[in-house]
């Protein structure tokens, strides 16, 4: 079992608060609005909100990059992913708690652990790639194909492990 948690706002939307060490960042713990999470988070003790160093910030941006989901993350999801690679960098045993599958895809990409809370965990890792939906050429950027003309959809391509 991990000895340190890093909470998305699910966590605090479904009360699920492990034992160990917690910790959120302040984007995270900002983003808890319904007056029923918010109780929750305010009277939980032991959480510590704080902000990643960003160096891991841009590692998180690399590797949402690299799998394609950097148009998913929002800032408060590379923050949680980075206090956990800062964590983890630390020498601590950390899990990510999180719903999120961008999240969840960013993580095992970077060889962070994660725990769904109410969804199913993702089997595979997702790489997000443009396709054209003429030629069926594959870019990682633009709308429209450079050979053909025809415009470019986002597909998921889901690798094995």
């Amino acid at each position: 079992m991990p000895e340190t948690y890093v909470l998305d706002a699910s966590a605090f939307i479904y009360g699920i608060f492990p034992r160990g060490e917690l910790l959120t960042p302040p984007r995270v713990y900002e983003e808890v609005k319904d007056e029923a999470s918010r109780l929750k988070l305010e009277v939980l003790t032991g959480l510590t909100v704080r902000e990643p160093d960003a160096i891991y910030v841009s590692e998180v941006k690399n590797a949402a990059q690299d799998t394609g989901d950097v148009l998913r993350l929002s800032q408060p999801d590379v923050d949680l992913l980075a206090l956990a690679l800062e964590e983890k960098g630390s020498g601590k045993d950390v899990a990510i708690l999180s719903d999120d599958y961008a999240v969840q895809n960013v993580a095992r990409k970077m060889g962070l652990d994660f725990i769904p809370l109410h969804q199913k965990r993702i089997k595979y890792k997702i790489v997000w790639e443009k396709r054209c939906m003429g030629c069926n050429r594959t870019y990682s950027e633009g709308d429209v194909c450079k050979v053909c003309g025809s415009p470019l959809k986002l597909r998921k391509r889901s690798i094995k492990r």
